[in-house]
């Protein structure tokens, strides 16, 4: 983040209207990816309660870490994301997500604490990815073009919250097991990190305006949290 009135210099980035079409698509579909994976758990809450024998609240515990990790995750990876290759930042959180959430799938009776801590690390890629991913729609169109393309990005969360409960719930009846629920979206997930790889671009800031932020106006952490709890 960089401090109101800072200099600007001129980037000479281009991207085609098509391609940059393709970046939303392919980044709102990761979005999908991660809503329905937090609300996969909820679908098949009845199969992991029966399964590990425990109780409703140790049962909370799933979806309190997760959202403890992400809280506490998210404005990290905002800062990390205004320094460092965002395109790299997000890869390596979604493949952390993707590891962690088919590691769980494989966890057995006696090691219900590890599926905690499986959860607690999927807010880690989720974190990098959801708070990243709208900076560079941000950087690629202008106006009401960009409030278009970051709206559509944000539909992902009440359509990818409501796919996973289905899913979910929908894959446990069919196999009988809900471990198989929660391998569904780790396989597409590297399916769409290749995707990622091949062809999001990791535009400069302010790369739709033909300008970004000069090095020497970049500010540290704590100014940066002091400026936000000043508006």
């Amino acid at each position: 983040m960089s401090s109101p009135g800072s200099e600007t210099a001129t980037v000479n980035f281009h991207i085609s209207r098509c391609k940059s079409y393709l970046v939303v698509a392919i980044l709102f579909l990761i979005n999908l990816l991660n809503y329905m994976d937090r609300s996969i758990i909820a679908g098949i809450l009845d199969g992991i309660q029966d399964y590990f024998k425990i109780s409703d609240s140790s049962a909370g515990l799933l979806q309190t870490v997760f959202i403890c990790s992400y809280m506490i995750l998210a404005p990290l990876f905002g800062y990390l994301g205004d320094r460092y290759n965002r395109k790299v930042l997000m890869f390596v959180g979604i493949l952390i997500w993707c590891a962690v959430t088919l590691a769980g799938s494989f966890v057995t009776k006696s090691y219900f604490w590890v599926l905690v801590l499986c959860r607690a690390l999927v807010g880690v890629g989720e974190a990098s990815y959801s708070t990243i991913a709208p900076t560079i729609i941000a950087d690629l169109f202008v106006d009401d073009a960009r409030t278009l393309m970051i709206s559509i990005f944000y539909i992902a969360i009440p359509v990818g919250s409501g796919l996973g409960y289905i899913l979910g719930s929908g894959v446990m009846k069919l196999s009988g097991d809900w471990h198989w629920s929660m391998r569904v979206t780790p396989c597409v997930g590297l399916v769409v990190l290749i995707l990622l790889i091949l062809f999001v671009p990791n535009p400069p800031r302010g790369a739709s305006e033909q300008r970004t932020d000069s090095p020497e106006s970049r500010t540290s952490w704590l100014q940066d949290v002091k400026y936000l709890f000043t508006k």
